[in-house]
C-alpha cells in the first residue's frame, strides 16, 4: 500500500476484513473481566455463542474490559487473543451504538494493545489490513450519501433531548477516534495525502467536526498534551471518545519487552505533517467557503458559536 485516503462510501475493505477473520479464530476459553481482587471473576461466556445475538452494550462491555484492563494491569494474552477475534467479528457492527459507537471501543482497544505502533505485527500485511478496515470504517457507505453524512448513522445522532441540541461543538467520538487512529498508525509518508482527503470532504457537518476536532486537538498536535488521559473532562471542544481516558503513558512502557516506548500517543513526524497540511489548505478563501457552507445548516453555525473564531486564531494567525 503506497497511498491511503478517506473517500465517503469507500469504507471497510472486504478482503482486509476476511484476512483479519481468518487469522484470528475464536478462542476456546471465555474472556474474563479486568478484576482480580475478589473470589469471583466474571467470565464473558456469552462470547462463545453467536455474537449477532448480543446487543451493542453486550459487545461494548468486553471491549471496555480489554482497554481498561490492559491500562490498569498490563497486557494479557487472554485479552489480546479475544480482542483480535472480536475486531474481525464486530467491525461490520462498528456504527451500532449504546450511548457511544462500537467503533470507538474497537479503536480504544487497539490503541491499548498497540500503544507504541504496530511494531510486532501478528502476520504480514496486518498494518495494511487494519488501516483498510478499522481505519476506514468511518467512510462506510451506510454513513454517507452524495458526499453528505447520513444523519443518525455517523457523528452526532440527534437533538432528541430537553435542550434540543446536537452537541456539534464537540468532536463526535467515532470521528475523533478515527482521526487519531490514522495519525497514530499511518506510515509518515502517507499522512499528508490522507489528511488532505479528510479536508476535501465537502459535507458541512463533516467540516464543522473537522474545525471542532482541530481546535480540541491543538494541544496534542503541538505536544503540550501527550496522551488522552491528560484531557480535561470539561474541555470545549471535547475530542475524547469511549474510554479514551484509559490511554495513558504507562501503556507504552508497561511490560512491552523490547519495543521502544512512544513519548506520546501520536508520532512527532505525523503531527508535523498534519499541521503542515492544515496551514497549506486553509487559505482565507477556503476558510470563508467552509464557514459559508456550515452557515447553510443553521444549527451547525449556532452550536459551533465561537469555535471557528478560535480555530482562526490558533491556525490562521488571526
Amino acid at each position: 500500500m503506497d497511498r491511503f485516503a478517506w473517500v465517503p462510501g469507500r469504507g471497510i475493505d472486504a478482503s482486509a476484513l476476511e484476512r483479519l477473520r481468518s487469522h484470528f479464530p475464536r478462542p476456546a476459553q471465555p474472556m474474563g473481566e479486568a478484576w482480580f481482587m475478589g473470589s469471583d471473576r466474571r467470565m464473558f461466556t456469552e462470547l462463545l455463542n453467536d455474537l449477532g445475538d448480543l446487543p451493542p452494550y453486550g459487545i461494548q462491555k468486553p471491549l471496555e474490559e480489554i482497554a481498561s484492563g490492559t491500562s490498569a494491569f498490563g497486557p494479557l494474552e487472554e485479552w489480546n487473543s479475544w480482542y483480535h477475534h472480536l475486531l474481525g467479528a464486530l467491525l461490520p457492527r462498528s456504527h451500532e451504538h449504546f450511548v457511544d459507537y462500537v467503533l470507538e471501543y474497537l479503536i480504544t482497544g487497539f490503541m491499548a494493545l498497540y500503544p507504541n505502533g504496530i511494531q510486532q505485527a501478528p502476520y504480514d500485511g496486518f498494518r495494511e489490513d487494519i488501516l483498510n478496515s478499522l481505519g476506514s470504517a468511518i467512510m462506510d457507505g451506510c454513513c454517507w450519501g452524495d458526499g453528505e453524512i447520513s444523519i443518525g448513522r455517523i457523528l452526532h445522532r440527534s437533538n432528541n433531548n430537553p435542550n434540543r441540541v446536537w452537541c456539534w461543538w464537540d468532536a463526535s467520538g467515532d470521528m475523533s477516534s478515527s482521526m487519531f487512529f490514522c495519525l497514530k498508525y499511518l506510515p509518515k509518508p502517507m499522512v499528508a495525502d490522507w489528511f488532505r482527503s479528510a479536508l476535501a470532504i465537502p459535507s458541512p457537518h463533516w467540516r464543522a467536526q473537522i474545525i471542532a476536532w482541530l481546535v480540541g486537538s491543538h494541544a496534542m498536535l503541538h505536544d503540550t498534551a501527550r496522551w488522552p488521559s491528560e484531557w480535561k473532562v470539561e474541555a470545549r471542544p471535547s475530542v475524547s471518545w469511549a474510554w479514551s481516558h484509559c490511554l495513558r503513558p504507562e501503556l507504552a512502557t508497561n511490560e512491552r519487552g523490547s519495543e521502544p516506548p512512544m513519548p506520546s500517543l501520536l508520532p512527532d513526524e505525523s503531527k508535523i505533517e498534519a499541521l503542515r497540511v492544515v496551514r497549506e489548505h486553509f487559505t482565507d478563501a477556503v476558510f470563508l467557503e467552509w464557514l459559508s457552507s456550515i452557515a447553510e445548516v443553521p444549527y451547525l453555525k449556532t452550536e459551533l458559536a465561537e469555535i471557528p473564531i478560535t480555530f482562526e486564531h490558533l491556525y490562521l494567525g488571526a
